[in-house]
Order: structure tokens, then sequence, then C-alpha cells
């Protein structure tokens, strides 16, 4: 649900979020308050994060337990950006739970209680190493220098699935018994949904990926790689299923001998991409004449 748009940037509030909120308050939760302070919070830290790694924002979104942010760049292609930028929201909640319990325990300033436990929780929870939380996308980034994007994000994304079908049991386990914990299977629904968005998303992401990659490697700039061997056989989309950020492929293929029959770079593989099937064999794209 769009708010308003502010110098570009579009900001909005899910209506699971808004949905939780009016169940708190139907329950006579007056905390509710405390509760979008520390989801605001946490956002501006995502924010600021990404101003200072130099990402423009297009999109600010809050939902249950966190939000969600869209970067201009922030496909894929920057795995150190994204670590940071995912990172700094579970820093500001921990940080906050931690000052406003000092406040709470040492100051003699009460009412801070929920705030630090919703703080921490927060926190906590958005580092699980699940999409679409903070602690899938550092995740998705660490594997995409081993694994790549693509394999990063499928993996990240089933995590996301296993989280949220586990919510859905223990709410439905303890709410027999504790009214408030119907919010856990409301959650779960919402982080299925946001993964299912994710995984519809990936092919798009994963052109918009490559398609940056291919302008990365036509500037001059010295970049580590990575050589492996494919048979004729093997189609062009499987290969760049492998592509990781800051390095590049060089591919060598081979006959059923063993030996090298050609070698190709993964740039020439994404142009080929762009312009053709990605079920294309390499066999098909050195037979051609062009």
């Amino acid at each position: 649900m769009r708010i308003r748009s502010c110098r570009g940037i579009e900001i909005g509030i899910n209506p699971a979020f808004l949905g939780l909120c009016l169940i708190y308050v139907w329950l006579g939760i007056g905390e509710v308050l405390w509760a979008v302070l520390a989801l605001v919070l946490h956002e501006a830290g995502h924010l600021a994060a990404a101003a200072w790694c130099g990402l423009p924002l297009s999109k600010v979104e809050l939902f249950p337990l966190g939000g969600e942010i869209s970067t201009e760049g922030l496909v894929g292609d920057q795995p150190y950006k994204e670590v940071i930028v995912a990172l700094a929201g579970p820093a500001v909640s921990l940080f906050l739970a931690g000052l406003t319990y000092i406040m709470d325990r040492n100051l003699g300033l009460t009412g801070f209680s929920f705030f630090a436990q919703f703080s921490l929780l927060l926190g906590v929870f958005n580092l699980w190493p699940a999409l679409p939380l903070d602690g899938g996308r550092i995740l998705r980034a660490l594997l995409s220098r081993k694994i790549g994007v693509r394999s990063a994000t499928l993996l990240s994304s089933w995590s996301g699935y296993v989280l949220a079908g586990t919510l859905l049991i223990l709410g439905i386990y303890w709410g027999r018994s504790q009214l408030e914990a119907w919010c856990l299977p409301i959650i779960g629904g919402f982080l299925a949904m946001k993964v299912r968005s994710e995984l519809r998303m990936l092919p798009y992401s994963f052109t918009r990926y490559l398609v940056r990659k291919r302008l990365i490697l036509n500037e001059n700039e010295v970049i580590r790689c990575s050589v492996v061997v494919v048979p004729p056989t093997m189609n062009v989309g499987r290969i760049l299923n492998s592509s990781r950020p800051d390095c590049l492929m060089i591919v060598a293929v081979i006959n059923s001998r063993g030996q090298i029959m050609n070698v190709l770079t993964e740039k020439v593989l994404i142009e080929e991409w762009l312009i053709r099937d990605p079920m294309t064999t390499i066999a098909e794209l050195l037979s051609d004449p062009e």
C-alpha cells in the first residue's frame, strides 16, 4: 500500500503490517506504537547504510518484523554492499535494545521494557538466514561468491519457505493456549508470499545482473577469473547459472578426447544469452558463422 513519494522514493506500508497492528490493538496491546517505532528505526538503519554505500533508493516498505528497501544496483553484483546494507538494520535494532535495557534498569527510566524486547526480537529474527529477511540477503551475498548469484538466491529462498512453514506450525500449536500466538501464522504466510515473489522475480533480476556485469566487463579494470571446462553440448544458460560477482569465467570447451576446442569468455556468453535462447548449446554457438 503506497503512502506517498518523497524525492523519488516510494514509501509504503504492507497490508499485512496494518492487519497485525489492528490485531494487537483489538487484543488491547497498546505497545503497538513502540513496535512501529522499532520497525521505523530498524529500516532507518538500512536507509543510512544504503546512502553510505552510494546506492540510490527507489522504494521503502514496512511489513511485519522488518521492512524492504529497493535500491539501484543491489541485485547480486555488489555482494559486499548488500551485506553492509542488510546488517545495518539488525545492528540498529540490537543497539537500541541494549541501550533501552540499560536506561530501564540502571537509570530508572521506565516504559522502555517492551521497546527493548521487541527491538531484540526484531534484530535477532531478521538475522535468520532466509529470504526475504536480512539474514537471507547476507547469506545470498556470501554464497554468490561461491556458487553463483542464481543458485545462492534459490537456496536462500527455500530456506525462507522452511522458516514460513515452521512459523505456521508453531502458531497453530501455541495458538490453542495463547491467543497472541496467532500472529505467527500471519507472519509465516507473509514470508511465504515474499519468498514466492523473490522466485518469480528471479529471471528478471538475474537478467538485470547479467546486463550490469556485461557493462562492468567493458570497463578497463583488473578482475579475478576462474576457469570452467564444459563439453560442446552444454547450453549457455546452464553455464551462466554459475556466474559469480567480481569474477570472470573463462570457459574452455573440450571434445570427447579431452582436447580443447575453443576458449570463450563470460562476456561472450552473456551477449549470446541476451540475444539468443538460453538453451543454445556451445556447439550451436561455435557453428554460427556470425
